[in-house]
């Protein structure tokens, strides 16, 4: 069976299929399967408008499929990669996943509480169904990385090293990196540079003290990494347009 997708979708195949090849919509194979050549393994897979599926099950098939009403995925036909739009940032993810035989189970239940939310007329529980079913694409974003993988380490070191004490290119000194390199592989990964991450994380952090903690805005600096209070109120005056005070307002009943 040929079939043309009109809607982006997710797919659960657990077993019967003999074969399958899917093409992007300029018609180039993005990735096949055929009984006769390869052990079947279950995936978890997502398709956009414009793919193609040439498939084949046998009599034990069992595959489901979820239709989705949203705009949040799309395909960059000049690189070929699918992208999940966050904000103003786009993600990449792979077209299909091999879950754990654990994980196969959680998602049969999944999918089939879905299915049966879907087919409710209750909106509690149809609403339920898109959130569960958006939930499903985290599985997506969860790329195993090696324990040693050079930038994992970096971003763990970037998150012990909270007061800043230490320069990115330190840090890159130490783990025997280049700097430049692994710029552009921990963009590639995050969608954010190693710089920019620290900001994101200074930044998150001034917020929590501001709303849990009783510390004055000269703690707060010092905890956060910064010289002094001028240093504090430029940053936030450049990512927030407001002073330490009128943050602090939105966030604590009584700043100081």
């Amino acid at each position: 069976m040929r079939q043309r997708l009109n809607h982006p979708w997710i797919s659960l195949g657990i077993s019967g299929l003999i074969r399958q090849y899917v093409y992007d919509p300029q018609d180039r194979l993005l990735d096949h399967y055929d009984a006769g050549t390869e052990a079947e393994q279950p995936s978890l897979a997502v398709g956009l408008p414009g793919f193609v599926s040439d498939f084949e099950y046998g009599v034990n098939r069992e595959n489901w499929v979820i239709v989705l009403d949203w705009d949040g995925l799309r395909y960059d036909a000049a690189d070929r990669k699918i992208l999940l739009r966050y904000r103003e940032t786009e993600l990449e993810i792979p077209r299909q996943i091999r879950p754990g035989r654990l994980e196969v189970e959680f998602f049969r239940q999944q999918f089939s509480q879905i299915a049966e939310y879907f087919h409710s007329a209750i909106p509690r529980n149809q609403f339920t169904a898109e959130i569960m079913t958006q939930s499903l694409l985290l599985r997506f974003l969860q790329t195993p990385t090696d324990k040693d993988d050079a930038v994992e380490l970096l971003r763990k070191r970037l998150d012990g090293d909270r007061r800043q004490e230490k320069s990115i290119q330190d840090h890159c000194r130490e783990l025997g990196i280049g700097r430049d390199q692994i710029r552009q592989r921990f963009m590639a990964r995050y969608k954010i540079t190693p710089g920019e991450y620290r900001i994101r994380k200074r930044l998150q952090r001034i917020l929590y003290l501001f709303a849990y903690s009783d510390l004055s805005f000269k703690e707060i600096a010092y905890d956060t990494g910064m010289r002094n209070v001028t240093h504090l109120n430029m940053l936030l005056r450049k990512y927030y347009d407001k002073t330490p005070r009128e943050l602090c307002r939105e966030y604590r009943s009584s700043p100081k």
